[in-house]
């Protein structure tokens, strides 16, 4: 199957490292025109000077509605619409105390989840406008199961439910707008977790992979970004608020009872 996303306009959040960076390379590698916002300067200004033909990074902090509203004032002004929204910045904040602040909670739901219900809320009236949308929530088998710590899980959790219940409205509302969600398991990403520990604590990760993954392999980068592809395009109009996961058939979700 051969995908273009010629003349799409999308914008990825968190998309200068890791998973978020592999999908902004492959967006713009099907034809279409992207944006990626990132806090970090040094990131931006580095990606800037590699003059990338439709790339364009946007220092912002999506977790602020000051930066949302940065975003989609460049975005706007320069095309005035949105077709691809992939919701993708997101981090445990190192919070992993189950007992912590109600503080740190809300930091941690705010930058997996209500941060996305903001910047979607922002941009979905350039797609109703438009009368075409593609919103692409990465969220985690932390979303779908006991997977890390708690704030995360549950944050990740929230994603997951928003992305059903309101990806099945949107299909009463405007059928050629498609909420959907990715839910990657373990896999290796450019400077992030399980390429430290691969670096650090190899036997650790073997062990992980085999208590807790049948097919007892990382998932590769590719396999992910590809699917973004996908559900960016008109070939996902049947997928309203769809999860597809990502993960070796490593997730058990919280009702999974199991014999093994």
């Amino acid at each position: 199957m051969i995908i273009t996303l010629e003349n799409k306009i999308a914008l990825v959040t968190g998309g200068a490292k890791g998973l978020g960076k592999a999908i902004v390379n492959k967006l713009n590698a099907s034809g279409a025109i992207v944006f990626f916002t990132s806090r970090d300067n040094n990131e931006i200004e580095k990606i800037k000077s590699l003059n990338i033909k439709n790339i364009y990074p946007l220092c912002a902090d999506v977790s602020t509605t000051s930066g949302i509203q940065t975003i989609f004032d460049y975005i706007n002004d320069k095309f005035g619409k949105l077709d691809i929204l992939v919701n993708n910045v997101g981090h445990t904040l190192e919070i992993t105390d189950p007992y912590t602040s109600k503080e740190d909670w809300s930091e941690v739901m705010n930058l997996n989840f209500l941060c996305h219900v903001e910047v979607t809320n922002k941009f979905l009236p350039l797609m109703k406008k438009n009368d075409w949308g593609r919103i692409i929530n990465i969220t985690s088998i932390a979303g779908l199961e006991i997977s890390g710590p708690a704030p995360f899980n549950a944050a990740k959790a929230a994603l997951t439910s928003y992305t059903r219940s309101v990806g099945r409205l949107l299909a009463y509302e405007n059928k050629n707008i498609v909420m959907t969600a990715i839910a990657p398991g373990v896999v290796v990403t450019e400077g992030g977790h399980w390429e430290k520990i691969l670096k650090e604590n190899p036997e650790h990760a073997k062990k992980y992979l085999d208590e807790r993954v049948p097919l007892k392999r990382f998932g590769e980068i590719d396999e992910v970004t590809d699917i973004v592809v996908f559900l960016s395009s008109d070939n996902a109009s049947f997928f309203q608020g769809s999860i597809i996961q990502v993960d070796g058939g490593q997730s058990r979700h919280y009702m999974y009872y199991s014999y093994l």
